[in-house]
């Protein structure tokens, strides 16, 4: 069927006027058509949007969007876990400085660098990462690298807090030991009257071996007792008077003899520098004075190898 070139349509009013015929070209119709056709799809464009993702829309589709909040969020976790990571290296190598000051083996890189050995932290540019597949978009994956990164440094802050906790462990333990160690003089007045080692007897004039050493002092002084243990002994015995024996582990023990009174009893836990006992001129004595002996396993030593202070008080 041939079409006109042009229509004619007949317009006629409600109120009963007149009616006139209107004369429309055949282009003026398909162009509205056209029009509202066009007109129509936008809208149903804008209102449904694309799968695809339609950047025309006012600010990009809903896709776009979601993108950018995305690439903003993991551009500020990245800082974040750059920053961490900064801080995890630098407390890595804190950690060794101490390990080897206190003398405790240091963590070597290569367990350090992924908690259990293997690939170190800053290798994560280049790995594939398992389970990944592969229609995953680079936001996915950016989160993925970054999850696996947070992941090493919570092992890694793991074993840094497993060496810190070493060292204090270790430390506690030599402060223990020091502390129980005598290294002070017993008394904080007299002259050393006697030392270690062989001696003419005061009272046989035969050369004999002296265990201890003497420390001349009045009747009355302090005794204190030169380290951290335990009393042991607290009895009269011949030759020696009246003594204290205390034990600071590790089979040191210390002995003070001719003393006038005894201040602790038997089983008490003492620290270095509390007074223990008076000194007197009890037992084999010529004159007041404070015989002090250290023996280990046993042995006696010399105790002026563990005077390490002039004094014996502690403030």
């Amino acid at each position: 069927m041939k079409l006109k070139k042009a229509y004619t349509f007949l317009y006629m009013p409600e109120d009963h006027g007149s009616s006139r015929p209107v004369r429309v070209p055949r282009w003026g119709i398909l162009l509205a058509g056209g029009l509202l056709s066009f007109v129509f799809c936008l809208a149903i464009l804008f209102v449904v949007g694309v799968p695809s993702g339609a950047s025309w829309r006012p600010g990009g589709s809903p896709l776009i969007l979601e993108n950018r909040a995305l690439n903003t969020e993991i551009a500020g976790l990245e800082d974040q876990v750059g920053e961490l990571r900064s801080e995890i290296d630098v407390v890595y190598r804190v950690q060794n400085l101490v390990a080897t000051a206190v003398n405790l083996p240091t963590v070597d890189a290569e367990t350090f660098a992924a908690g259990v050995g293997g690939r170190g932290p800053m290798d994560y540019a280049n790995v594939e990462v398992p389970g990944l597949r592969n229609d995953l978009s680079p936001n996915e994956v950016d989160f993925a690298e970054l999850g696996l990164e947070l992941d090493l440094m919570v092992r890694q802050a793991r074993i840094q807090q497993q060496g810190f906790q070493a060292i204090l462990d270790t430390l506690s333990a030599r402060e223990v030991v020091r502390e129980h160690i005598p290294s002070i003089r017993p008394t904080d007045i007299g002259w050393l009257s006697s030392r270690f080692g062989f001696r003419k007897d005061p009272f046989t004039g035969k050369q004999t071996f002296h265990r201890g050493i003497d420390f001349s002092v009045p009747t009355g002084t302090p005794v204190r007792v030169t380290g951290d243990g335990k009393v042991t002994a607290v009895q009269q015995q011949r030759g020696l008077g009246r003594v204290v024996k205390i034990d600071h582990g590790n089979g040191v023990v210390t002995v003070y003899a001719h003393c006038d009174k005894i201040l602790v009893e038997k089983g008490t836990l003492v620290a270095r520098g509390d007074i223990i006992a008076r000194s007197g001129n009890t037992g084999r004595s010529t004159a007041p004075h404070l015989h002090y002996e250290i023996r280990i396993g046993g042995r006696p030593v010399n105790p002026l190898s563990y005077v390490l202070d002039s004094y014996a008080s502690r403030d």
